[in-house]
């Protein structure tokens, strides 16, 4: 009797430990879609490229360059055109990303409407003729239909291609070109770390100069992890590009710091036009527990190899790029323990203050999630956030504030490791 009664207690303890654990395990965000923490690679639905023409009407559109998104193109009726846009997969977050060129035989005036398969309307169409040059389309030419989740957009065609797109066009050429470029300087090194599901190189660019045998300071940068969103990749380049600049604080800062960055960690889902996820059809800022994926799980041994060879090198600080429907900071619930303590806490509210009427939101977060920051807190100990852009800022004020946000922790990162050294 006392064997059955003993063996009941220990299987009801089990219960309420495997209850806790369950109900303690992250599943997803409330605007994730469900199994988003599955990260095993999943099928998706390859994009035909393809130029979609009305023949009778001579109107044309295509989706045949990298970064395109578009499924399908027909009439509607006499007045309105509908360019069809799928997902990659589904279910998926509401990033439906766009992007096409548009032309006729002859100039005329057409309306488009935007329909998403498994989405809404969210991006605020740009306007280019030459795939270089972009602005936002007038709001004559846009309308939102918040009801169906579509937008149609009025466009003046000509046999000159136009191009629209939900953001600028940021492709790997883009970035190869801006990488290359930036380590033209000495203290600017890259190295392909990795390979993504479609073979495209992983990219990490180092930026110090540290002189041999001290112990640098290490700041880690990721970006570009949703290939929608742009701003947020615009941010981390104008980011890095004030650690790597002339100025008197930054070359203090490349003396005793070692950036480490990852700006463009999903080629695959820029280049195929994804709305989220990768050619493994899988949201990357989800696979930072079991690295399922080849882009986390390049990083990742990537730092771990990097921080391991030099022992001495202590990890202050994580920066992880995206973009939202506003400027919006993550960091780590500020009664966890980091180093530095309550770092970016402090340094958003020095930006706060010498951007008073810009809007920033803070909004805390356990680490429990499966996501960059907090693996780098995890492994390092060290504190991390994840910088959400408004997708929708005004791109001079998003360089403004880009380029303040790395003065501040540069100084700051600096008076810390001076108090750490002593």
């Amino acid at each position: 009797m006392t064997f059955y009664r003993l063996t009941g207690i220990l299987l009801l303890v089990f219960l309420i430990v495997q209850g806790c654990k369950s109900s303690e395990e992250f599943t997803g965000f409330s605007y994730d879609p469900e199994g988003v923490t599955e990260t095993t690679t999943k099928k998706i639905q390859p994009q035909y490229e393809h130029a979609f023409g009305i023949t009778a009407d001579g109107v044309w559109l295509s989706n045949e360059f990298d970064g395109a998104r578009l499924n399908n193109f027909y009439q509607l009726n006499d007045t309105l055109y509908q360019a069809v846009i799928s997902p990659e997969n589904a279910p998926i977050n509401n990033s439906p990303w766009y992007a096409f060129k548009a032309w006729a035989d002859q100039d005329t005036t057409v309306w488009v409407q935007l329909y998403y398969e498994d989405g809404e309307h969210r991006y605020v169409p740009k306007i280019s003729h030459n795939k270089t040059d972009w602005t936002p389309i007038e709001d004559k030419n846009y309308r939102v239909n918040h009801q169906n989740g579509t937008a149609q957009l009025q466009l003046q065609l000509t046999k000159e291609p136009l191009w629209i797109s939900g953001q600028e066009l940021r492709t790997q050429d883009w970035f190869n070109q801006w990488a290359d470029s930036m380590a033209q300087q000495s203290f600017v090194k890259q190295q392909t770390i990795g390979y993504s599901h479609q073979e495209r190189p992983i990219r990490r660019m180092t930026i110090t100069e540290v002189p041999e045998g001290e112990d640098p300071g290490v700041v880690i940068i990721t970006g570009r992890l949703h290939p929608p969103e742009v701003t947020g990749q615009m941010a981390a380049i104008a980011f890095i590009e004030e650690l790597a600049s002339d100025s008197d604080l930054a070359n203090r800062f490349r003396q005793q710091f070692e950036i480490i960055a990852y700006p463009f960690a999903n080629p695959d889902g820029v280049q195929n036009g994804h709305w989220r996820h990768n050619a493994g059809g899988v949201d990357l800022n989800r696979d930072w527990k079991n690295f399922n994926q080849p882009e986390p799980r390049a990083i990742r041994d990537d730092l771990l190899e990097l921080l391991d060879g030099n022992p001495n090198s202590k990890v202050y600080y994580g920066l992880d790029f995206h973009s939202t429907n506003e400027n919006i900071f993550y960091p780590i619930n500020r009664d966890i323990e980091t180093f530095p303590e309550d770092f970016t806490y402090q340094w958003v509210d020095e930006l706060v203050k010498a951007f008073p009427d810009t809007k920033f939101t803070v909004e805390p977060f356990d680490t429990s999630s499966p996501i960059t920051k907090n693996w780098i807190y995890k492994t390092f100990g060290a504190d991390a956030v994840t910088y959400e852009v408004d997708d929708n800022v005004d791109r001079q004020k998003l360089r403004e504030v880009s380029q303040k946000s790395a003065q501040i922790i540069m100084r700051r990162l600096l008076e810390e490791k001076s108090e750490n050294d002593n």
